[in-house]
């Protein structure tokens, strides 16, 4: 089927220009269209309106429409983007579609990038190694925690290694050491609290705080829930 580039583009900036009822309602059919083709040129076309900063929410669109492409149609191509990409939230974001596809190509870029001077770069690869890594990273995400300067980020190391848990790549005893020792030398309040839910999580036992994960908030004293902590486990 021939594409018509310049229609398509008239189409983006039509969108562009309505409320957003009018582009959630318009976009169906421009992504009907955008997923008419898993080609080079669409994908590149497809690509290069994700770079626009037009308009987030319609960004955000055409990042969860490129998402719904096949694995082994898109896998290359974003990991040339992600390689060649000198936009950096471009690129972090290219290294989170590429995790929440599954492509098990990112994963070794995600370890090596996860001391990137980049924060969101470093951001994702805990995100992206949570979601496609083994027990075998532990070790790393865990230099994350002792050694990672942005308190967020020391708390995004606990988490990727819950999603560990979660998908059975790493055990409750496995985790525990790495995440007592950090619980234990850990001062700041937003990292506390999110090695502290993993904590329960994985015990499966509350010590005071309360993790509404779709609001992203995590309620409680995190200093009296990490003296519980350690009263109750006392590990070495």
């Amino acid at each position: 089927m021939k594409i018509d580039w310049s229609e398509l583009t008239e189409e983006y900036n039509n969108l562009l220009s309505l409320d957003r009822a009018g582009q959630i309602e318009a976009y169906y059919d421009f992504e009907e269209k955008l997923l008419s083709s898993n080609q080079g040129e669409m994908l590149q076309f497809h690509y290069n309106l994700m770079k626009k900063a037009d308009n987030l929410k319609l960004n955000n669109d055409l990042r969860g429409t490129f998402m719904d492409r096949p694995l082994e149609d898109v896998e290359d191509f974003l990991l040339n983007r992600y390689l060649n990409e000198d936009d950096m939230k471009m690129k972090a974001d290219v290294m989170q579609i590429l995790g929440t596809l599954g492509a098990s190509k990112i994963l070794p870029y995600a370890k090596a990038d996860i001391n990137s001077d980049i924060k969101d770069i470093r951001y994702r690869c805990n995100i992206v190694i949570g979601w496609l890594g083994g027990k075998s990273d532990l070790a790393l995400l865990n230099e994350r925690l002792e050694s990672e300067p942005d308190d967020e980020l020391r708390g995004y190391a606990a988490t990727a290694m819950r999603q560990l848990w979660y998908r059975e790549q790493a055990t409750t005893e496995d985790i525990l050491p790495y995440l007592y020792r950090a619980l234990v030398k850990e001062e700041k309040e937003k990292p506390l609290k999110m090695i502290i839910v993993v904590i329960q999580d994985l015990l499966n036992r509350k010590f005071g705080l309360q993790e509404r994960i779709n609001e992203g908030t995590i309620t409680g004293d995190p200093t009296e829930a990490k003296k519980k902590i350690i009263k109750a486990l006392d590990l070495k």
